[in-house]
């Protein structure tokens, strides 16, 4: 369409009243053709819900990231979280709201309907709805409801479609088991999970953050026990939430996290609010900005990220998300005290055999040499860690080997390369020590995609 407008701006008066005919009657068939195809896929779409039956897959196959119908919307969602066609939970229940907490309980919820600016003759049956829903999950999980709790943000986008009570219930507690992670409150699993990420694709906005003593929790709990619906404008959460349950990844949601702090980056490192308090404020207000414009492009970078990420960041926790309520195992990693991103093994070892899109990793081996000579993965770049304290500047040499190695590896395509840093020691804590010393090195030069093999050499056996 430029080229023809370019070329009509060279010709006469009178070629440039053709060319532009011709340009409107070009646009009004594509409109029109546009309109026929909207119209075709929601006929589509309306026939297939209206069948009964119809999966999740039927539906994306149907909808292809077209924005949804609003008279659709109840139906698909309830079809996304799995409650399509199911009972009333709540049938067994005597309705009485007389929990200890009830008072708290009921304020929260007052406060939700006040924010909603409903008619006042639907106020009342939508307290009794909210209350209700909140109190029996509380009973039925033997859990107390504390007034930091996210819960009834959560429920602001499921009260406009005007559910009834009972899939209301069910699409509520749908959400909180699949999408809303376990030990989801301050100095939670979730949000040193979160660190890392972001160290592990911005370790400058990380570090700075660490610096001013600013954590994930303290910015982002509401995000993530909200699915962003305390911040972001109705319509913007009913978009994301469209594209999100469709996706159906719980991980997902640290990406959308990501991406925000990323897009803020600037005015965080900028220093003009130097007071921690007004960083929060900023940070935690920030998903407040997003337009229904910014949807698509957010999910799309959300992608990008997660495709640049190790796949061990989802598949060491698991745990995170489901209806279990079995504690996490003992072996498993505290994230608070990792210095940097874990990743398995076994990923380490399949990884360089996969396609060049995939996250391919350097693997740099910190133990000792006799360690190292006693057997090695075949790919891996020798680093001795013991060389930092005992000989620095023989160590700066094999740092800057070790970084002309990377880049030529990459450069030639080799089994070997990946832009991916991950080191590896013996597993053995004593020993790491000083492999624990020359991460912190790379890390403090805001080096990314650096993580760190778990178990050490060990893992492989």
């Amino acid at each position: 369409m430029i080229l023809e407008s370019n070329k009509c701006q060279k010709e006469n008066y009178d070629t440039r009243l053709l060319c532009t005919a011709s340009l409107t009657w070009t646009l009004s068939t594509a409109m029109a053709e546009a309109e026929v195809s909207q119209g075709s896929w929601e006929r589509d779409l309306a026939e297939a819900l209206d069948s009964g039956g119809c999966d999740l897959e039927t539906v994306r196959n149907i909808i292809q990231g077209q924005v949804l119908p609003d008279p659709q919307r109840p139906k698909i969602w309830k079809i996304a979280l799995n409650v399509a066609g199911k009972g009333d939970s709540l049938s067994s229940w005597d309705g009485s709201l007389d929990l200890p907490e009830q008072t708290v309980i009921h304020s929260r919820c007052q406060q939700l309907i006040d924010q909603l600016e409903l008619p006042e003759e639907e106020q009342e049956g939508i307290l009794a709805d909210v209350e209700s829903v909140i109190t029996f999950y509380c009973k039925s999980r033997s859990i107390t409801f504390t007034s930091e709790l996210s819960w009834p943000d959560l429920l602001k986008p499921l009260l406009g479609p005007q559910l009834p009570r009972s899939d209301l219930y069910n699409c509520f507690y749908a959400i909180m088991n699949k999408y809303i992670p376990r030990d989801c409150v301050s100095k939670g699993r979730p949000f040193h999970l979160f660190r890392l990420l972001l160290q592990y694709h911005e370790p400058e906005l990380c570090s700075f953050l660490d610096t001013k003593k600013i954590t994930p929790d303290s910015y982002a709990i509401n995000w993530l026990g909200s699915m962003f619906a305390s911040h972001c404008s109705p319509q913007v959460t009913q978009g994301m939430w469209d594209v999100y349950l469709q996706q159906a990844d719980p991980f997902l949601i640290f990406f959308l996290m990501l991406i925000i702090l990323v897009n803020a980056k600037d005015a965080i490192l900028s220093q003009e609010l130097d007071n921690k308090e007004d960083i929060i404020k900023m940070l935690e207000g920030s998903p407040a900005h997003l337009e229904t414009d910014d949807i698509e492009d957010l999910f799309s970078l959300a992608q990008y990220y997660y495709s640049k990420t190790p796949l061990s960041l989802r598949k060491e926790n698991q745990n995170l998300f489901g209806s279990s309520l079995v504690a996490l195992k003992e072996e498993d990693m505290d994230l608070s005290q990792a210095l940097c991103l874990p990743v398995s093994v076994p990923e380490i070892l399949q990884a360089n055999q996969l396609q060049p899109e995939g996250v391919r990793f350097f693997v740099v081996d910190c133990r000792p040499a006799e360690q190292y000579n006693a057997g090695h993965l075949s790919t891996a770049f020798h680093l001795d860690s013991d060389l930092m304290l005992q000989n620095p500047s023989e160590f700066a040499l094999s740092v800057k080997s070790l970084l002309e190695a990377q880049k030529q590896s990459l450069e030639s395509g080799s089994v070997a390369s990946g832009e991916h840093l991950c080191f590896m020691g013996s597993g053995r804590e004593e020993e790491d020590m000083y492999m624990n010393m020359v991460l912190a090195h790379f890390l403090q030069k805001n080096k990314e995609y650096v993580s760190i093999a778990k178990g050490g050499f060990m893992g492989k056996l």
